[in-house]
């Protein structure tokens, strides 16, 4: 473990030496000047602000890095990236030192490298942004239940509730993949009557933020919502001349809201029509859903890349820019068909090593196939979410934690084979089964 706090507090401080030397020792992500209009308009006009940027984009990140404006002034941007990396560092040590406990000893300073040195997550940990500090949170949750499925402590439970409870505020669809990371836990952990009280208590700790923006809209706006963009965002990926990303110029589903002055009841109108377009454009709707599968998953840059990651900073060093930018042989040997088929080569690989690491890590048995589910399945509901939103690569960010572990796993079990033998951390582990009918009860997953 001395290791990887050195690798991990090594990279914090290259990054935050390379962020204090930008102008203005800050980095702004794609909506990052909404945040920060919110975060202006609670601090004017207090709590309940009825800014359009407080409930068009959800208010819960703009309220966690209002304080920091309030104590540091101008220097607020460059401390929130310096909470932000510290969390996401302090994500991947309890991470791997809880992992040490898995018996997976050769895999603990090869995905610390990679959760350090992926340049997307470890860069946009600088950024303002709810990606990377939602992506920590999740990786801090799933910390702790592994810790909670070990040492039964019920603070555990609570810390992982509040940690997706947290991520959620920042981004409520992070109630979706919150589902993820819990059911597995629960109910391949527990026998079933434990695993329903157990994921009751923890979904009613997580929904609480999500449950506090929308009174928070209620009190300031006359309408119980957590956001109203979920119906804009839905209907860009929508319509006859969609692509199921942003890089179009279709308007969308023909959709009649003027009508509607409350912007709840308009943004509910709207994800209504675009619905229905669905459901009459049964084959439209399947090669856009494939569309935006594709787009999600696509590289952060080349002929492929789809999405709102242009102020991504990874895009500042990745020398994929400089040769398409240099000369025209070069453009054309990025974005040409060569650069066509390495970009596909690129996804499909990435893929393919996701569902490896989830095989390798699930045929293990006891708390690592619980593991695996609970890396897998948020992966899975984020990629779902895209589909029936916008095919968005920086949309894939807040599950990329996940991602990476199990597509290292999956990279190391070419070379570790040992690791992975079937059965080598506890029996396996099946839903809804009792303990009395095991002879390891599933209420006592060894490491």
């Amino acid at each position: 473990m001395r290791v990887v706090v050195a690798i991990t507090a090594l990279t914090l401080a290259f990054k935050l030496f390379w962020l204090w030397r930008l102008p203005g020792h800050g980095l702004v992500g794609a909506d990052g000047e909404s945040y920060l209009g919110g975060v202006d308009a609670l601090d004017k006009e207090g709590f309940f602000s009825k800014s359009r940027n407080l409930h068009y984009w959800p208010a819960g990140y703009p309220i966690l890095i209002l304080p920091f404006k309030v104590f540091f002034g101008s220097s607020f941007i460059f401390v929130v990236a310096l909470a932000q990396s510290l969390l996401y560092s302090s994500a991947i040590i309890t991470f791997i030192k809880e992992l040490s406990k898995r018996r997976l000893n050769k895999t603990l300073i090869p995905l610390a490298l990679l959760l350090n040195l992926s340049p997307t997550l470890s860069l946009n940990s600088l950024v303002i942004g709810y990606e990377v500090p939602t992506a920590s949170l999740l990786l801090f949750s799933v910390s702790a239940l592994l810790k909670y499925i070990r040492n039964k402590g019920f603070i555990y439970l609570v810390l992982a509730s509040l940690s997706l409870s947290i991520a959620s505020f920042m981004q409520p669809r992070l109630v979706l993949i919150s589902l993820g990371v819990l059911i597995p836990f629960c109910f391949l952990s527990f026998n079933l009557r434990k695993a329903i009280m157990i994921f009751a208590i923890a979904m009613s700790i997580v929904l609480v933020s999500p449950l506090a923006l929308a009174l928070r809209n209620l009190a300031a706006n006359d309408f119980f919502a957590v956001s109203t963009n979920l119906g804009v965002t839905m209907n860009i990926g929508a319509g006859d001349n969609a692509s199921g990303g942003y890089s179009n110029d279709a308007r969308g589903v023909e959709c009649s809201t003027s009508e509607e002055a409350n912007p709840a009841k308009s943004d509910t109108v709207l994800v209504g029509c675009v619905v229905k377009w669905y459901a009459e454009n049964p084959l439209k709707a399947i090669t856009l859903f494939v569309n935006k599968f594709v787009f999600h998953w696509s590289p952060w840059f080349g002929p492929l890349s789809n999405g709102t990651s242009a102020r991504n900073p990874w895009l500042k060093f990745n020398p994929l820019v400089d040769i398409s930018s240099t000369t025209p042989t070069g453009y054309q040997l990025i974005f040409g068909e060569i650069g066509k088929a390495i970009s596909w080569l690129w996804l499909l690989f990435s893929i393919g090593l996701l569902f490896r690491g989830f095989i390798m890590l699930r045929r293990r048995g006891g708390a690592s196939t619980v593991l695996a589910w609970s890396l897998m399945l948020p992966v899975i509901l984020n990629s779902i979410s895209s589909m029936g939103t916008i095919g968005d690569n920086r949309f894939r960010i807040p599950t990329l934690t996940l991602s990476v572990i199990l597509q290292g796993i999956g990279l190391l079990s070419l070379y570790q084979k040992n690791e992975y033998k079937v059965g080598i951390d506890g029996p396996p582990v099946r839903f809804f089964v009792p303990s009395w009918k095991t002879r390891h009860s599933t209420d006592n997953l060894h490491p």
